[in-house]
């Protein structure tokens, strides 16, 4: 019967790390010195910039000091499809508050916001459609539509 060598525990596994830990020896410390190294941490996300809250951008447009961050938040809001943000910018954009007033915008935020499901926007488009747009725009929307 040949006699077996003692065999270390692997550094690796549970027992050997915790052997290594109560009573360290040269093997120990080269394992310590040859084990790879650990994986790279994901790189984190840089800090989103700071949006300011929708229920302060909603008081800036009720009080009319809403600025161009604030629509820059609605525009980025309104992108990912918030129904509530869909709305406001519409408004927004048919009130000229805090960018250049643009019904044909207004029109197509307020298509969007129906197509969502905010109460309403189907009569605001419907209005802005009769009251807001030039014969030329009506005319632009139309076959927008058409084309659908």
């Amino acid at each position: 019967m040949a006699l077996a060598t003692p065999v270390r525990a692997q550094f690796y596994d549970l027992d050997g790390a915790y052997r290594c830990l109560k009573t360290p020896d040269p093997e120990c410390e080269k394992n310590l010195r040859n084990r790879p190294p650990p994986p790279p941490k994901e790189a984190e996300a840089p800090p989103k910039p700071s949006e300011p809250e929708f229920a302060e951008i909603v008081a800036r447009v009720r009080a009319k000091t809403v600025g161009p961050k604030d629509i820059e938040a609605l525009q980025h809001l309104a992108a990912s499809n918030d129904p509530r943000a869909v709305e406001v910018l519409a408004w927004c954009e048919l009130n000229g508050l805090g960018t250049a007033r643009d019904a044909l915008a207004a029109y197509r935020l307020y298509r969007q916001a129906a197509g969502l499901g905010v109460a309403h926007a189907r009569d605001n488009q419907n209005a802005v459609f009769e009251r807001q747009l030039s014969p030329e725009e009506r005319q632009a929307v139309l076959l927008e539509e058409n084309r659908k």
